[in-house]
């Protein structure tokens, strides 16, 4: 969910009521449903993570940091079928939100915090899962964010953070019209990969996503082929 742990709440609880309507209204050119964009991502860390990692039965630990009104959980217990989710965020009133929203769901912790620095969390995890929430953190507290982050992470877990691709002209105009992105930088991905790695994380991997509308997505196979192509909606960093 795209919001920021370093401003003040209410910024956030004034879109909690009707977020899914507003977003839906920001996407409208896409041709897809708010709930396409938040399984993609839950489904492409899974692929990446079946592919790459070994589970060794054992129940995950995942966080989601900036979790907003609650739109992935449904898709992390999809995909990843046996975890514990930790899933945090600075608006009361969207924290209370996905509480209602995930309610049939027994293995979810909402946190509701202020700030970053005073986050306390009682396990690390081998996945921290961010969804556009680092273009709304003030560059200045980018690191700080990533360096908190950091110190999440068990020993052998990746953090996973997408964000909007500002070379895609599609991907600008929504971000320019949309309400929540107001007053908003988008980041871009070279330079998000230099704050990680100033922020002592390794094995940076960068991929695009979301190359397809609606009305192309018969196209939507070749999407594995493309992940290198600066052309994607979106771009994600896994890191360790």
């Amino acid at each position: 969910m795209e919001t920021n742990p370093n401003v003040p709440k209410a910024e956030f609880d004034q879109f909690a009521d009707d977020y899914d309507n507003l977003l839906k209204k920001s996407i409208t050119a896409s041709g897809f449903e708010p709930t396409y964009f938040d399984e993609h991502k839950i489904k492409t860390i899974y692929d990446d993570y079946i592919s790459n990692e070994k589970f060794e039965n054992k129940k995950l630990q995942i966080l989601n940091f900036g979790c907003g009104v609650g739109k992935s959980e449904i898709f992390i217990n999809k995909y990843f079928t046996d975890c514990s989710i930790c899933a945090v965020d600075v608006s009361e009133k969207s924290i209370n939100a996905a509480k209602e929203k995930n309610k049939q769901f027994d293995n979810i912790n909402f946190i509701k915090f202020d700030n970053v620095e005073d986050l306390q969390l009682k396990s690390t995890f081998d996945i921290i899962f961010v969804a556009n929430v680092f273009h709304h953190i003030p560059e200045e507290l980018h690191l700080t964010t990533l360096k908190f982050l950091r110190s999440f992470l068990s020993p052998t877990g990746h953090l996973y953070v997408f964000e909007h691709n500002p070379e895609n002209p599609l991907t600008r105009k929504v971000f320019e019209t949309c309400e929540f992105d107001v007053g908003c930088k988008m980041i871009n991905p070279a330079l998000f990969i230099e704050m990680c790695s100033n922020s002592g994380y390794k094995i940076i991997i960068r991929r695009y996503i979301l190359f397809f509308p609606k009305f192309l997505s018969f196209l939507s196979s070749l999407e594995k082929y493309l992940k290198w192509c600066p052309a994607g909606a979106q771009y994600y960093i896994k890191a360790k």
